[in-house]
């Protein structure tokens, strides 16, 4: 079975409680990290608020997406590791885009049998009920066409 984990800090605690349901040494493993590019347009609308605001100079808005990709590169090598020392041979998949859409349609075209988000809770979400879980994962869970194991337990996820 192919399966696709959605994956951001925390991915080691996911890993383990995810190969607790499902060994992951007896499946095919994708790991997605997925920037999201939505933040850069953000931080320019949240400028817009400033009086007279200037445009980001392009070499800052670059240097932000670079650390952007480096933080999602050690992030799957975080998870690459973990997932080997739970005897798997993860692909590790590193994109850029609105996160639930770009896992959903990974899902798809990697024709996974299983997408697997886990819970976002933070401290001040309610730790069950439709707020305990983040817009990735609910976009996720509503959109898509595989199968989706949401995984709850640890709370940096």
């Amino acid at each position: 079975m192919r399966v696709i984990v959605g994956i951001e800090r925390g991915a080691p605690e996911l890993l383990a409680e995810l190969d607790r349901l499902l060994p992951l040494r007896r499946n095919e493993l994708v790991l997605a990290h997925v920037v999201d590019s939505g933040a850069r347009g953000e931080l320019e609308r949240a400028r817009g608020w400033l009086p007279r605001p200037r445009p980001l100079p392009p070499h800052r808005v670059r240097a932000i997406g670079e650390a952007e990709r480096q933080a999602a590169a050690a992030t799957l090598h975080e998870a690459a590791e973990a997932a080997r020392a739970l005897g798997a041979d993860p692909e590790v998949v590193a994109a850029e885009g609105e996160p639930g859409r770009v896992l959903a349609r990974l899902g798809e075209e990697r024709r996974c049998s299983l997408v697997v988000v886990g819970a976002r809770v933070d401290r001040q979400a309610e730790s069950q009920g439709p707020h305990s879980v983040g817009h990735t994962a609910r976009f996720v869970l509503d959109h898509s066409l595989s199968p989706v194991l949401l995984v709850r337990g640890h709370a940096s996820w």
